[in-house]
């Protein structure tokens, strides 16, 4: 009769695990992998739903003046008042003084004097827009109102625009928060006369920044992400194989199993940091569309 041996039992009980070990190692290795690409698939689907900064520009016709007043004189601070009464007639924020519109606003109407046209666009194409991107001024929205002819005063500009559908529409926007005004005499097909220039804005700053550099942590986290996904999935090809083998060495099936949990534990680790970096990168983006919707 052959004796209890507890290193018989032990031998008995590897040969009953060792096979039930790698089978679960190998169905979570499968499960783990899957969980990882579909991670990978939303978190990059999450991270691309910035959208495209499409800039409203709106620039209605040139007015001019059908009657010339000779005591014409214009300034900017009254056009500027006088647009601002105007909304708030209609309770609507005033606008607010932009330097960087003033420039805009300044350039043009030296530009249509020194060139000879009444043009949204000129000669040459440059234009409101053209030139606030040149100053990398940053807008959502932009339009531009231009008048021509002796106005008696600032009152009369204003409120001829106001008479004009299209020009009275971007005085009136809602989506335009700042303004800056130049008004100037000079000369335009050999006749003494004035023009005036509103530019009307929503400066990108008014809106809440987005990380750019957030996005390339992102994208370079998820790189790395499918690189180490790439080398579990190649040590799960060795443990299988480490296991058929005819003569077995345990010690190195052991070795390649504790390097494969520790590749899932660096794999856990980058996902969770991505999911914050992600989570960060969304909630700055939801803010940024929702600002430029308004």
């Amino acid at each position: 009769m052959e004796m209890y041996s507890p290193n018989t039992s032990i031998k008995v009980l590897k040969s009953f695990l060792l096979p039930v070990l790698v089978l679960t190692l190998l169905v979570v290795s499968f499960l783990y992998k899957e969980n990882i690409r579909s991670f990978i698939l939303d978190s990059r689907e999450s991270t691309s739903k910035l959208i495209d900064l499409a800039k409203d520009v709106s620039t209605p016709g040139g007015l001019v003046s059908k009657i010339d007043s000779l005591d014409a004189f214009l300034t900017e601070g009254g056009v500027f008042l006088y647009t601002n009464n105007e909304r708030e007639k209609y309770g609507l924020a005033q606008f607010r003084a932009d330097q960087g519109l003033m420039d805009i606003a300044e350039e043009r109407l030296q530009d249509m004097f020194a060139k000879g046209y009444f043009e949204h666009v000129s000669p040459t194409g440059e234009s409101a827009s053209s030139i606030a991107d040149d100053i990398n001024y940053g807008y959502i929205a932009i339009g531009e109102n231009i008048a021509l002819g002796n106005f008696e005063n600032d009152q009369t500009i204003v409120k001829a625009w106001m008479d004009s559908p299209g020009h009275r529409a971007n005085i009136l926007s809602g989506k335009f928060t700042s303004l800056g005004v130049a008004v100037g005499k000079g000369t335009y097909n050999g006749k003494s006369t004035w023009i005036g220039v509103q530019i009307f804005a929503k400066p990108l700053s008014e809106c809440p920044s987005v990380d750019r550099n957030l996005k390339m942590t992102i994208d370079d986290k998820q790189q790395r992400i499918d690189n180490l996904e790439g080398e579990i999935a190649a040590l799960e090809a060795k443990i299988r194989d480490a296991e058929r083998g005819k003569n077995k060495n345990r010690e190195e099936y052991n070795l390649l199993v504790e390097e494969y949990n520790k590749l899932a534990s660096e794999i856990n680790k980058e996902i969770s940091e991505l999911k914050a970096l992600i989570a960060t990168y969304n909630s700055q983006v939801k803010a940024f569309n929702s600002c430029i919707e308004q």
